[in-house]
């Protein structure tokens, strides 16, 4: 007896999936750091591919790290279950967002939301529609429920979303009438913003067509304004089938606590996510650190202002070195690539120098296209970056020095004549 047998015909179907996602969980990240490092003789690698804040979670979060009674409160409550409703947390997100605390349902972290948002909605067969470039977790999880895949290309100069995008967009929800369909904004990879107005019109189409739809707003507040959010939350209220989420991983820097949330004032669309949902899907702590987070208004507003100036900067410092191409972004996130270079070629050069990237060479949308995508991090971290694309572009360009090579220099050379 075979014991694929024993799995459903979904989960078959998903196993001979390749995802295009740049996160694999075969992947011992923290193991190929420690090769890296030993391999190539390197004292600290920089995660510069990860998206979250790398100046650290708000200041009030880390005076309460520091507090002497933080043991035994933490003590006390992990001895008991955390409340499963979330009810001061979800008073502090009302008032964020003007929405009434009912209407706000919690997750450990986007990606289990993201996961059951498609169980709930999808069934086998449905159209699915995603702009591409985009997360890969929203194929991952549609494909494991059994959908059928429809994208739209963002506009080919820089994968921008323009109102050409949103009009096919709506032609193909008219057309296609899709069960679900997924957006990231900003877009996850390119880190633009889209519209408010384009979401609008989108969600509009979607609701006489009635497709769900979700608006993933995990890099949100970077592209927030001063004084509030700029989100999809405001068109909530009369669009029952919209989903807008957001997460404490990225600006927050609190990834490790796992705490996301979805904004929906559709009844029937919560009850069926949470019928997915594990009962406690994160701890006391996670919960506590959360509700610290959402207190730290200014923090936000000075990593924001923060991460545009090193984001300029650090763009303004790539195109000065021949080779290197950026896209224009809107939040901690930029993409880039080399003329000459392939996205691998590229991304295993920066490793060896102690600069880790995502590859985001397999992502449906931009496969093949050479992008690297890196995280904006402080001033001193980006200029090691600079300094090892100099580096890079100095092994490729110039003559071979006499004598005995360097293996460095060699593998670069290879590696540029393998491409001519």
């Amino acid at each position: 007896m075979s014991w694929d047998n024993c799995l459903s015909c979904l989960t078959r179907d998903a196993l001979s999936f390749a995802s295009g996602d740049y996160v694999s969980k075969e992947h011992d990240e923290l193991a190929f750091i420690a090769d890296l490092r030993v391999q190539h003789g390197l004292e600290r690698v920089y995660r510069f591919d990860i998206g979250k804040n790398t100046d650290g979670c708000p200041p009030l979060v880390q005076d309460v790290l520091r507090l002497d009674a933080l043991p035994d409160l933490v003590a006390a409550n992990m001895t008991e279950y955390p409340d499963n409703q979330y009810g001061l947390l979800k008073k502090q997100l009302s008032r964020k967002f003007n929405l009434p605390p009912e209407w706000f349902v919690m997750s450990a972290g986007l990606e289990p939301m993201i996961d059951h948002i498609a169980r709930a909605v999808l069934d086998p067969c449905d159209a699915c529609l995603i702009p591409v470039p985009n997360f890969s977790v929203f194929e991952d999880m549609s494909r494991r429920a059994g959908a059928e895949i429809h994208v739209v290309h963002l506009d080919g100069h820089h994968y921008r979303w323009n109102r050409s995008v949103t009009r096919e967009m709506i032609d193909r929800i008219r057309s296609r009438e899709p069960k679900l369909a997924w957006i990231s904004n900003p877009v996850n990879p390119t880190g633009q913003f889209i519209d408010p107005a384009d979401i609008e019109l989108v969600s509009d189409a979607c609701a006489r067509s009635g497709t769900a739809l979700v608006v993933d707003e995990a890099y949100g507040e970077y592209t927030d304004a001063p004084s509030g959010v700029r989100s999809a939350a405001r068109l909530v209220p009369d669009h029952p089938h919209l989903m807008v989420l957001r997460t404490f991983s990225k600006m927050y820097a609190l990834p490790g606590v796992r705490v996301g949330y979805m904004m929906c004032s559709g009844r029937e669309l919560r009850n069926a996510v949470l019928l997915y949902r594990p009962t406690f899907p994160f701890s006391w702590v996670s919960l506590y650190m959360a509700q610290l987070a959402l207190l730290s208004r200014s923090h936000v507003n000075r990593a924001r202002v923060e991460v545009e100036r090193r984001r300029s900067a650090l763009v303004r410092g790539l195109r000065l070195i021949p080779g290197f191409e950026t896209v224009p972004s809107d939040s901690n996130t930029l993409m880039v690539r080399h003329q000459w270079l392939t996205a691998a070629q590229l991304h295993a050069a920066l490793a060896r120098r102690g600069m880790l990237t995502a590859n985001l060479d397999n992502v449906r949308g931009i496969q093949g296209m050479r992008y690297l995508r890196l995280t904006v991090r402080c001033t001193a971290d980006n200029d090691r970056f600079l300094a090892a694309c100099r580096d890079i572009h100095q092994g490729i360009c110039q003559p071979q020095p006499p004598g005995v090579e360097s293996a460095r220099h060699d593998e670069q050379m290879r590696a540029v004549r393998e491409m001519s």
